[in-house]
């Protein structure tokens, strides 16, 4: 374990894309600053969008540990904003020449004493600060429908945000025969469209519902929408719009989704 600093001048909570701009920015306005990222995600700083989109249109049979994808401009990358070298190690950042940004990955602040400008991290160790920006980002909402599902439910379900989540996912996509997505906005969509293209060759079958009339129902106009879900369709997805979920249940090896209006999944 490094040693933690017991004062940072910037102290970033949070280890997103938001907390890796302002260490950016810092270091840009101030090239001596000193930067503490304090992330509950055992990852360096990354970006998250191409876990839903190019990471699943990859010809590398290695992605899920290079996590490299090709840009739009034909470049090849990897999702971390920035190599491991980039970072000072923690323990130096109050030593080393000329500032730097060090990252403390798999820690999570638990209070925060604004008045005293100092944190407590869930091993009890305390962090006074200068400035502190708190950047934690959202997490994935559950239904309460799969909450109050029992663990042989809770085993077959992912929460798509993280790293973790891909490889999970990507993992799983191999081996079943039947995937369901819930949810119609971009990162649902997204995942149904990736999953569908990749079904064609694998007899997988993709079924994506949401409560929504078409995909992005929230934030497209109403034409935009529907002819977004075509398009999705068209994509190899089975799309049931108009879909809320009444109850999860596990029957043999297959899970079952029973929606409001009496369908079954």
């Amino acid at each position: 374990h490094p040693k933690i600093p017991s004062h940072v001048p910037f102290l970033l909570i949070g280890g997103g894309t938001a907390a890796f701009a302002a260490a950016r920015s810092i270091r840009a306005r101030d090239p001596g600053a000193r930067v503490l990222i304090v992330s509950e995600d055992p990852a360096l700083p990354y970006m998250r969008p191409p876990l839903s989109k190019e990471l699943w249109f990859s010809d590398d049979p290695n992605v899920t540990e290079t996590l490299r994808f090709k840009q739009w401009n034909g470049k090849e990358r990897s999702i971390y904003f920035q190599p491991p070298s980039f970072y000072v190690p923690v323990e130096d950042l109050p030593s080393v020449e000329n500032g730097g940004v060090a990252v403390l990955p798999g820690k999570k602040v638990v209070h925060m004493d604004v008045r005293g400008n100092t944190v407590k991290l869930s091993d009890g160790t305390q962090i006074s600060y200068d400035k502190c920006l708190i950047a934690t980002g959202g997490s994935p909402r559950n239904l309460p429908a799969i909450e109050r599902a029992g663990k042989d439910v809770q085993k077959r379900l992912t929460l798509f945000r993280k790293i973790e989540d891909f490889r999970r996912l990507e993992k799983i996509s191999r081996e079943v025969k039947s995937i369901t997505i819930i949810g119609g906005g971009f990162l649902g969509s997204e995942l149904a469209c990736a999953l569908g293209r990749r079904a064609r060759t694998r007899g997988l079958e993709v079924i994506q519902l949401f409560p929504e009339n078409g995909n992005m129902g929230k934030v497209l106009p109403e034409y935009l929408s529907n002819w977004t879900t075509e398009k999705v369709r068209r994509e190899g997805v089975n799309v049931l719009p108009n879909a809320v979920v009444k109850s999860v249940s596990v029957s043999g090896n297959r899970l079952v989704i029973k929606l409001k209006d009496g369908r079954k999944v």
